[in-house]
């Protein structure tokens, strides 16, 4: 009796499941050696020891250690020299002091943002529009009455190093319908360390909402008698915003701005809009200086009446 004929059938009825049929292609291609006996009809095949495969490398093993071991101080590097808006506002980076503006160190921070302002690159694009005519630039604060300017908020109290540092530059169009502020809001400026003040917020746009309503009263003479405004997201210290403000309606004595903040990158800051009102007794407050503060371009006197006493602001 053959080995095929005899053992194999006793075989397979013992082995559980389906059958498997193993060519012999099939197993020298997985590595197992095939050996044909003298019998025509009997195969028997030798199994070989199976092949391992073999781990990294020495020098691969060091190479990842060494790529971690590089890895973790660049990111702790980076993180540090360029961190993460919500880290900053955990935990703020401490800063020194501002410096006397006075001081030759106080000098050369307030150049430095006089320098960076110019670089801005709303400033530089909306100087094209000046160049058209339809926008004019000033500076408001600017060239402040001297005698008065530490009895101001904006223009003595708060400007200098860390706080106010420089006059905004500003562009308004030539029918004061619209505006554009860019201002620096210093460190020193801070509600939470890092972040400025809501207040501070309020102020600003108080300023730059009532220059563009009071342009458009009578008298350019008027009071707050409504401000409202939505906090967007909070306002990081020591960076330029941009204000920009909308004359809504003017109805006599009354003048309703709107306007909004937002960073260099167009990130809103907060929103708002004002109520403004020309007092009956607007008159006496003509030689308050608010309108050349205001940094408005005075006309020629061909084109508006003017009081011409020394002690008389021009009146526009």
């Amino acid at each position: 009796m053959s080995f095929r004929a005899g053992i194999l059938p006793s075989l397979k009825g013992n082995l559980p499941g389906p059958s498997i049929r193993i060519r012999p292609n099939q197993l020298s291609a997985r590595g197992y050696s095939s050996a044909t006996h003298a019998h025509p009809h009997t195969q028997t095949y030798a199994h070989s020891a199976p092949r391992y495969r073999q781990g990294p490398s020495a020098f691969r093993k060091w190479a990842t250690r060494f790529a971690l071991a590089l890895a973790f101080p660049a990111v702790y590097v980076a993180g540090a020299a360029f961190p993460p808006q919500l880290v900053l506002f955990v935990f703020p980076r401490y800063a020194p002091p501002p410096p006397h503006k006075d001081s030759p160190r106080g000098k050369s921070h307030m150049s430095d943002m006089e320098r960076c302002i110019h670089e801005v690159d709303i400033v530089e694009d909306t100087r094209k529009k000046v160049a058209a005519g339809e926008w004019y630039e000033t500076r408001p604060y600017q060239n402040y009455d001297p005698n008065k300017v530490h009895n101001s908020l904006t223009a003595g109290s708060l400007r200098g190093p860390g706080m106010l540092a420089i006059a905004p530059v500003l562009f308004a169009k030539a029918d004061e319908s619209e505006a554009i502020a860019v201002i620096h809001l210093g460190r020193a400026l801070c509600g939470h360390d890092g972040i400025i003040h809501g207040g501070l917020l309020a102020t600003v746009f108080d300023e730059t909402l009532a220059r563009n309503a009071l342009l458009n009263l009578p008298s350019r003479i008027g009071v707050t008698a409504n401000l409202n405004i939505n906090y967007r997201s909070p306002c990081m210290a020591d960076q330029f915003v941009i204000v920009r403000t909308k004359l809504e309606n003017v109805k006599g004595r009354k003048a309703v701005v709107s306007g909004y903040m937002e960073t260099t990158s167009g990130e809103r800051i907060a929103d708002a809009t004002g109520l403004f009102i020309e007092p009956k007794w607007a008159q006496f407050l003509a030689s308050s200086g608010v309108t050349e503060a205001m940094g408005r371009p005075l006309p020629s006197p061909s084109k508006s009446p003017i009081l011409l006493d020394d002690q008389t602001e021009h009146i526009i």
